[in-house]
């Protein structure tokens, strides 16, 4: 009986052999990432925004704050006529057929995201030689994305009371392999070295990382210049 996902994880746990293989068309390698991913993330979706409807309605209901006024100098019995004033959240009834949308949405916009910048990282390090094109990258990022998608299994640990805890430091070193495992797919598609591939998506990291700082620099500087 063969497990699901068996042959994702065994991809994970041996990257080095899992684009060995003649790659697929680019239109299959979406699907396939589609099929799997989808899925995976809408559920992800779902649950998540079921936890923040609860969590903020136990917030609207007076749940406590643990002092957390007090720290931030705020007069507490303000804090909490501000919080009783919110608006009721929407039921999750009323919002999660939105997720029907925005989860397809965002996991080909995301799949996108990531083939620009790694492609530009690539091309910095001078990882293109074989000029296999835009195309290629395309490809690879469909093929990694489909296989670190089982990811999100292992994510939903995080949620389990006392376990989730244990368990936080080692799913943000996962979520780092998951980041790092699309450069074998890199390498692998364009005829690269392993660590160009690797490489190019720590430049999308520090790239991505740098835009966002500047960014946040200009607002404060414009808030500023506005007082």
């Amino acid at each position: 009986m063969r497990l699901p996902f068996a042959a994702s994880f065994r991809a994970l746990i041996r990257p080095g052999a899992a684009f060995a293989t003649a790659p697929p068309t680019l239109g299959r390698a979406i699907r396939d990432m589609v099929l799997v991913w989808v899925p995976l993330a809408l559920a992800n979706a779902a649950w998540t925004l079921w936890r923040a409807i609860r969590a903020y309605e136990g917030l609207r209901r007076g749940a406590s704050l643990s002092g957390l006024p007090e720290r931030l100098g705020l007069d507490p019995v303000e804090v909490r006529e501000w919080i009783h004033m919110l608006p009721a959240a929407p039921s999750f009834g009323r919002i999660w057929p939105w997720l029907l949308l925005a989860v397809p949405l965002g996991v080909l916009g995301t799949w996108l995201h990531h083939a620009v910048w790694d492609h530009l990282g690539l091309w910095l390090l001078g990882g293109l030689k074989e000029r296999r094109g835009f195309r290629t990258s395309l490809l690879a990022e469909a093929e990694a994305l489909r296989i670190a998608a089982v990811g999100t299994l292992l994510g939903f640990l995080g949620y389990l009371p006392v376990l989730g805890v244990l368990l936080a430091l080692p799913l943000v070193l996962l979520d780092g392999y998951l980041w790092l495992f699309r450069g074998f797919a890199l390498a692998a598609r364009h005829g690269c070295e392993p660590w160009r591939g690797l490489a190019a998506t720590v430049v999308h990291a520090v790239l991505l990382g740098g835009l966002a700082l500047a960014l946040l620099t200009l607002m404060l500087l414009m808030v500023r210049a506005a007082a």
